[in-house]
């Protein structure tokens, strides 16, 4: 018999300011979190290989947006915390072979796939690790930094972008890709249809993984397009990351807004999964003056917090600069 999947949870229900406090997963104690999630990529590491290549356009997106800067990436130090299975540095090392690219990921099974993907492909400018981001000691290690859905599944978002920002050299960029909260509520609605039909425990993986596609087949309501890219529902690996994750937090952009500038970075842009721009700026999003007039005279957290609510992503992809070259 397979191991099974540890319980999930959403910690959406009660989306908490500043993350002042944290549920405990379905019985396991919070501080075992790192361990449960290690154990699920064990199991079934991701990104699968459908999606080799997919991150063409996201590299490019990049370069395009570090030029506009005059950012020269020559001679540079890449890193991508955490990699997965490391389709997405694939993407990065060839757009930048003008760099050197290091990925990290808690799952060792993980991490081996990367490298002999790097090494099938004949990519010699990156290399995985193994490395729990939670206890990751680099102090300016990094010019740029990609962390593309990651901090979601930590225990504490906020250190986890803490120590991101401790890894980037003064003048370096995080671009940093998570779960949105208000554009989610389906997804969580979908999550609890299968926890009620599935219940963590009550079930290998097989067989939850058979009660997703059970569900998803014949509900008229189920919109796969509605992920970014939308599920391979015949891919276990894919099915457990969308709808069996063990831990998964859905953020408010205000929150992560706020633990970037705590940990004294200065925010530049955000955008949705797809490289479409969502400007920061209130007046781009209504067209009513006094409306925004209002909405003004609020910090900019809160600022960020309105147009959250009205744009309402399903990703929240922000770049964000650490001053001082």
């Amino acid at each position: 018999m397979r191991q099974q999947i540890p319980g999930r949870v959403t910690l959406t229900a009660q989306p908490l300011h500043g993350m002042s406090s944290t549920p405990a997963l379905d019985g396991t104690a919070p501080g075992n979190v790192v361990r449960a999630v290690r154990d699920m990529y064990a199991r079934h590491p991701f990104p699968p290989q459908q999606r080799k290549h997919s991150y063409r356009r996201h590299a490019a997106y990049v370069r395009r947006f570090l030029e506009e800067r005059g950012a020269d990436p020559r001679g540079r130090a890449f890193g991508d915390i955490a990699c997965g299975t490391g389709l997405m540095m694939l993407d990065y090392a060839r757009e930048f072979p003008e760099t050197q690219f290091a990925g990290y990921d808690i799952s060792p099974a993980s991490a081996g796939l990367a490298n002999e993907t790097l090494a099938h492909e004949g990519i010699s400018n990156a290399r995985a690790h193994v490395a729990d981001i939670m206890t990751l000691d680099l102090d300016g290690e990094f010019d740029y930094i990609v962390s593309w859905g990651t901090v979601h599944h930590l225990p504490d978002p906020a250190q986890g972008i803490a120590i991101l920002a401790r890894a980037l050299r003064p003048g370096g960029i995080l671009r940093l890709g998570v779960y949105g909260y208000y554009g989610n509520w389906e997804r969580r609605v979908q999550q609890e249809i299968i926890r009620m039909i599935a219940p963590p425990g009550a079930a290998d993986d097989a067989g939850r993984i058979q009660a997703v596609r059970d569900w998803a087949c014949g509900d008229r309501n189920f919109k796969n397009y509605y992920t970014a890219p939308p599920v391979d529902l015949g891919d276990d690996n894919w099915v457990v990351d969308e709808f069996l994750h063990v831990w998964e937090q859905h953020l408010l952009l205000r929150d992560v807004v706020s633990w970037l500038r705590t940990s004294g970075l200065r925010v530049l842009r955000l955008t949705d999964y797809y490289d479409q721009e969502i400007p920061l700026d209130v007046r781009c999003h209504t067209g009513s003056q006094e409306f925004a007039a209002r909405v003004e005279k609020l910090p900019f957290e809160s600022q960020c917090h309105v147009i959250d609510m009205i744009v309402r992503p399903y990703w929240l992809a922000l770049f964000a600069e650490k001053p001082g070259a």
